[in-house]
């Protein structure tokens, strides 16, 4: 038995012909139970989409890393607290906030430039700005970089990719993910142009 109030039913890359058929319908009938049709849901804390658009996920992390920022502003901005225990802060609090299931992601340029632009918002509150000839301006990237002295939040993702990728090389090769990982897909290329550089 299953629960329909709960249980949705996604189309994940079907024909062109099919997402017609459901267009018209917006449930799925099995056994006489009705399943809502939709094209994304959360599973495990995670965004699925019917195209497999991780850029949504991302954005969607990052709007739940702004709300742990903007929940430790106060301390971010204390001159009480040192900027090594801020940062500590940032690590801990507010940046597995932002990468949770970043290991499977599908990055995007794009993705990657707005990750960094989240990371160098919460260190700029961290560190302050820069008064020179009595005037204040904002630390510039390198700067921000020097001091933090950690990995990017970019080179975090990357690496987490990477890490993963090893875990299922080294599964047995009965496991479906070792089976994913490891099979050629068959079929053709959309036509037209890529939607963006995915990152290398």
């Amino acid at each position: 038995m299953i629960n329909t109030s709960k249980t949705k039913y996604m189309l994940a890359c079907g024909s062109e012909t099919d997402r017609t058929r459901l267009s018209s319908n917006n449930k799925v009938t099995i056994d006489g139970d009705e399943l809502e049709i939709v094209e994304d849901f959360i599973y495990l804390g995670s965004l699925v989409t019917a195209d497999n658009d991780t850029s949504r996920e991302i954005r969607r992390r990052i709007i739940s890393g702004s709300r742990a920022y903007f929940g430790l502003h106060k301390q971010l901005r204390s001159r009480r607290l040192s900027p090594r225990t801020k940062c500590n802060l940032y690590m801990t609090l507010i940046r597995p906030v932002v990468l949770y299931g970043h290991e499977t992601w599908i990055l995007l340029e794009e993705d990657l430039r707005t990750l960094g632009v989240f990371e160098r918002r919460v260190l700029r509150t961290i560190f302050g700005g820069v008064q020179e000839n009595g005037v204040w301006r904002r630390r510039m990237n390198h700067e921000l970089a020097r001091l933090y002295g950690e990995p990017s939040i970019q080179k975090v993702v990357k690496a987490g990719r990477i890490r993963w990728a090893g875990h299922v090389a080294r599964m047995t090769d009965d496991c479906p993910a070792k089976q994913v990982f490891a099979t050629n897909p068959v079929g053709t290329r959309r036509a037209g142009a890529q939607r963006a550089q995915r990152a290398r």
